[in-house]
């Protein structure tokens, strides 16, 4: 990554301070990354397989003003610290998130390990529903507090499980530190957005978390789950209502989305089968 570039990175996510290889920088980068470049599947939701070599990454996500999923944000994320002066590694991890631990599923997660002054940190822009907002310490199984929940790292063997504190454990993803060439993220990523059983090809998912709150789109429904606890759910009754919200709060700039007619047509159908508490109809 050039210079120029690192700029206008910056300038994407707010970011104003002197870029110097510090566990300061490291945070403030990971906590407005979230923020500002929202995890969105739009370009899977209507049929495309997105690009996650660094160039078209970065033109999509910064250049066009778009979101991305795991592999585009830590493709993103990954260049820019190593550009700043990071040792940084991927990885893939198994997700576990929403009971799947007794499936297996593959290993389609990407995942970032810094290594920083002697200590590893896990560093992870692209979870959706709970990306993280901080560096976690690898090597500690502590709970470790964010901005945005609070979480644990911990070991069996050679494998690290990512677990999420809240009113019950709730484990994400586990990983082993076997790290992964750009052609695995590859391949990893035409399996998430071709695969007929993917959930990024049947459901719309845009997210973005901020110093308030979790925002997360799904289909037709907003949720917000604000740090204090407070929930609140809105339903989105038409296709003019999502662009305003993909607009005005997920940063999303509307006119540089792929094939916005199949993307109408698909959303709205998604209207049709769901009743205003938010439940698909009967049938489906």
């Amino acid at each position: 990554m050039e210079n120029t570039e690192l700029k206008k990175y910056f300038d994407r996510i707010h970011y104003s301070k002197n870029a110097d290889p510090t566990i300061e920088t490291l945070k403030d980068i990971h906590a407005l990354q979230p923020q500002y470049i929202t995890f969105e599947n739009t370009d899977t939701y209507t049929g495309h397989v997105p690009k996650v070599d660094w160039k078209s990454v970065f033109t999509k996500l910064v250049m066009h003003n778009r979101g991305g999923y795991c592999y585009e944000q830590n493709v993103l994320l990954k260049n820019v610290l190593e550009t700043i002066g990071f040792d940084v590694t991927s990885h893939l991890g198994r997700v576990l998130w929403g009971g799947k631990k007794e499936s297996k599923s593959p290993r389609t997660h990407m995942l970032l390990i810094v290594s920083f002054e002697g200590e590893k940190y896990l560093v992870d822009s692209g979870f959706g529903t709970v990306t993280l907002t901080s560096p976690l310490i690898l090597d500690s199984e502590e709970q470790q507090v964010t901005p945005n929940g609070i979480f644990t790292i911990s070991k069996e063997n050679h494998i690290y499980t990512l677990t999420l504190i809240a009113e019950d454990k709730m484990p994400i993803y586990e990983f082993s530190l076997e790290s992964v060439e750009q052609s695995d993220v590859e391949v990893a990523n035409w399996y998430i957005a071709t695969n007929p059983s993917s959930i990024f090809r049947e459901n719309l998912i845009v997210t973005k978390v901020d110093g308030i709150a979790r925002y997360t789109l799904n289909n037709t429904s907003l949720n917000m789950r604000y740090n204090n606890g407070v929930r609140e759910n809105i339903d989105i009754n038409n296709y003019e209502e999502l662009l305003i919200l993909l607009e005005n709060v997920f940063h999303i700039n509307i006119q540089n989305i792929n094939d916005k007619e199949l993307l109408m047509k698909k959303f709205n159908r998604e209207v049709e089968l769901t009743d205003v508490g938010g439940n698909k109809k009967d049938g489906f």
